[in-house]
């Protein structure tokens, strides 16, 4: 091509592509503004549950958090108590209470109702970690370490048995539910581990689909159930406190680590924060599963609101967001807004405050930065919209601008002008069409 002929081309090329883009902006901001409410939604509702949640908690900090941010931009839940051991002194209370009332509904000299449920929860745990560790073992013990673990399962075996007869007491239908599953431990009595051996608790009687009891004691069920919530309590704590550790290991590993050796004896300490994260996530699991049990039995309908069912995706750091998700797009997982984030020693409560503020600050940026695009998208549907109507009145201000012309030439040009303005009216019409649908969903 010449010079001429080459810029020709190129011009209508770029003419043709800058045609396509205004054409398309009625599908394109359509498509846009759908992607970005929904979003807005999510990251504004998620930014208010953490927000209100930090407020409840630690209302001082959130002030100066939100107060700094507002200065830089221009130039809780009180602390949950409700802990195992609050649990079980609260228990204690009660009973002492009861006694000084003259109200002893003990069946066992020794063993009342609340020391009763404190024994099981100490032999479901001990069977717990028991299992854990035998998983652990590997296919080559040593005669030290398979002694130990059969100390602990002896042990184990002897408090169940202690234990199995004061239930009797305290839960007569248990008799008949190890009769029926008799048969069974006896062919198999020499192979039965003790950490394999029914417990019967009042939640997995109410959660036996195949025998569904419903004579247990109340006060059993209510019990296990004040037990359960302190233990699912305990284990989100524990949970995101593993998670704050492994993700602190990580950022200090890719800083300072170096060498092989240094980076063998750190990855080894991140696979056992990671073995503690399952095994929270585990404890957590199975305490939500009783809740979910026994729930029917005490008509608590709304437990589900103070305890979300934990999901695989769930189990992630302040920072991280779910598989695909980018930074702008990243949700918070619900663990880090639910009840109860707090920690105990000094240093471990300036580390999450910091990490709270941090990620406080990201959710907010997130919240408002879909806020902000939504608004703009809007804005741009409004100046698209009214630029495509001031084109119009343009061209049809062309149609008379040439003067001294043949009749011929003045009607070509005329009709050119009013076809353009009337194209650009017709698209005018066509984006609000589509908007007003869009608009009116949202």
């Amino acid at each position: 091509m010449g010079p001429g002929s080459r810029r020709d081309t190129l011009d209508d090329h770029f003419g043709d592509f800058n045609w396509k883009k205004v054409t398309n902006m009625g599908v394109s901001l359509s498509r846009k503004l759908k992607a970005a409410v929904p979003e807005r939604d999510q990251h504004v509702r998620d930014f208010e549950d953490f927000d209100n949640t930090l407020q409840h908690e630690r209302p001082e900090q959130v002030a100066e958090w939100r107060l700094a941010v507002e200065r830089w931009e221009l130039d809780s839940l009180q602390e949950i108590s409700l802990t195992q051991a609050a649990v079980r002194l609260s228990l204690s209370q009660q009973e002492a209470d009861n006694l000084e009332h003259g109200m002893d509904d003990s069946l066992h000299e020794e063993v009342s109702r609340s020391v009763f449920n404190l024994l099981w929860n100490g032999d479901r745990g001990s069977a717990v970690r028991l299992a854990r560790d035998i998983e652990l073992l590997g296919g080559h013990p040593t005669d030290l370490q398979r002694t130990k673990l059969q100390e602990r399962s002896n042990i184990l075996r002897r408090k169940i048995e202690q234990w199995s007869k004061v239930q009797l007491l305290y839960m007569p239908v248990v008799a008949r539910l190890r009769a029926s599953d008799m048969p069974t431990s006896r062919t198999h009595s020499t192979e039965e581990k003790a950490h394999e051996i029914e417990l019967w608790l009042p939640s997995e009687i109410y959660g036996d689909a195949t025998d569904p009891v419903h004579q247990c004691d109340a006060t059993l069920c209510q019990y296990e159930w004040e037990l359960r919530r302190a233990q699912a309590y305990d284990a989100l704590d524990e949970l995101r406190r593993h998670l704050r550790l492994r993700a602190h290991l990580y950022k200090f590993k890719d800083a300072h680590i170096r060498g092989q050796r240094a980076n063998t004896r750190t990855s080894a300490i991140i696979d056992k924060v990671e073995s503690n994260v399952s095994i929270a996530a585990a404890r957590y699991r199975r305490a939500w599963s009783a809740l979910e049990h026994l729930s029917p039995a005490l008509s608590r309908t709304t437990w589900k609101e103070e305890f979300s069912k934990l999901e695989n995706d769930d189990i992630r750091g302040m920072s991280q967001g779910k598989p695909g998700q980018s930074s702008g797009n990243r949700t918070l997982s619900w663990i880090w807004k639910a009840r109860g984030i707090a920690s105990d020693a000094p240093e471990g409560e300036m580390v999450l405050n910091e990490s709270l503020r941090i990620e406080w600050c990201k959710s907010r940026a997130r919240a408002t930065r879909w806020v902000e695009e939504v608004q703009l998208l809007r804005e741009e549907m409004r100046r698209v919209a009214a630029y495509l109507l001031w084109h119009a009145a343009w061209w049809d201000a062309q149609a008379d601008r040439r003067t001294g012309l043949a009749l011929a030439e003045v009607e070509g040009i005329r009709g050119y002008a009013k076809r353009q303005a009337a194209v650009r009216r017709d698209l005018h019409d066509t984006f609000l069409s589509k908007w007003g649908a869009v608009n009116g969903i949202f």
